[in-house]
């Protein structure tokens, strides 16, 4: 009977030590994509874009660059600084204004392709994406693409 008891005890330790453990942290790459565009007045572009932590952990968001090409045509350089934490395993979207570098006319569906880096100061990582996709007219809203 000792024996057994023994036994026991031991399993319940190894138990409780098991669940005392903290969730191990993996790092993934995480991912950006246009949600939305809307042709401003001005002939600038209000982009709300998707970021993707694909991590186990909360990081944030300190800079995003990427070239831009809408129907195979460059429309320049996006850069800016989101400022944003973004829980793990989860998105959350930023807006930024976007002035294309050459006159690029949005009809119908358009293609896209958004290539370039992610950088996150908590943890401070720096992450190579591209996202290659179609936006699509919004029915009822003038400009606007998703």
């Amino acid at each position: 009977m000792p024996l057994c008891r023994l036994a026991c005890a031991a399993l319940l330790a190894l138990l409780f030590t098991a669940c005392g453990s903290s969730p191990s942290r993996k790092v993934h790459p995480s991912t950006a994509s246009i949600q939305q565009i809307v042709v401003q007045p001005d002939g600038s572009w209000r982009i709300t874009l998707r970021i993707q932590n694909y991590s186990t952990f909360a990081m944030h968001y300190s800079d995003v660059e990427a070239q831009l090409r809408i129907a195979g045509s460059d429309a320049g350089q996006l850069k800016f600084a989101p400022d944003i934490d973004i829980v793990g395993s989860n998105s959350d979207v930023v807006e930024t204004r976007f002035r294309p570098a050459t006159a690029i006319r949005l009809v119908g569906e358009i293609d896209y392709t958004l290539k370039g880096t992610l950088t996150t100061s908590k943890p401070d990582k720096r992450f190579d994406f591209r996202m290659s996709s179609q936006l699509s007219p919004t029915p009822g809203l003038a400009d606007t693409w998703r």
